[in-house]
């Protein structure tokens, strides 16, 4: 059992579980989990099933999308980056740093309101950040080649490309093509196979 800080929720992967293709990705993301908790707090192993809180959870998705998405050659530079919001602290996808993504390291860049998304290959727009100012940042997104990633509800409504979904047990994804596309960006057939809902097939 992975128990993170004092504030732990049980998230299990049991949507991942569609059989032996999938299970490169399960169980990388449940490594991964084990990593991004380790290097943030006091850990206790004492069984196979984690127990972690939202953010790392969150942490081990986008670096899975990351892995599983297809960019424009013209899309990078020397890192591929994960952009998100100043607050709130978000410290788990500090785990990711450094990691290889692409083909190359990835990086870090908390951003404010309004700042230039130069060099952001993926936009991650928590709840926290109110639907209003969600909506601004896509609109200041819309066209470039980046992945916009969000846990606020009725995010593909707006315009997301994929929302993580919290029933409080489980943390799935839904994906939305049509923003996808136009902005030449593609994703996996795996990940679109384990997907909780992709729309715009």
């Amino acid at each position: 059992m992975i128990v993170f800080h004092s504030f732990s929720i049980n998230f299990n992967i049991a949507y991942l579980s569609a059989g032996p293709r999938f299970a490169k990705i399960r169980h990388f993301i449940i490594g991964l989990i084990i990593a991004i908790a380790s290097t943030v707090g006091p850990t206790s192993l004492a069984s196979a099933q984690p127990i972690a809180s939202e953010q790392t959870l969150t942490a081990a998705f986008l670096y899975n999308f990351l892995k599983f998405t297809e960019w424009p050659d013209d899309a990078f530079d020397s890192e591929v980056t994960i952009c998100t919001s100043i607050k709130p602290e978000f410290e788990e996808l500090d785990a990711i740093l450094g990691r290889i993504a692409q083909n190359k390291p990835v990086s870090i860049r908390r951003i404010a309101y309004n700042e230039s998304l130069n060099s952001c290959q993926l936009l991650f727009l928590p709840r926290e950040e109110g639907i209003q100012h969600i909506h601004e940042w896509l609109s200041a997104a819309a066209g470039k080649p980046i992945l916009t990633v969000s846990n606020v509800n009725d995010f593909l409504d707006a315009g997301g490309m994929i929302q993580l979904n919290n029933d409080g047990k489980n943390l799935s994804f839904s994906i939305n093509l049509k923003y996808a596309r136009r902005a030449g960006i593609k994703f996996n057939a795996q990940l679109l196979q384990i997907a909780r809902q992709v729309r715009g097939r």
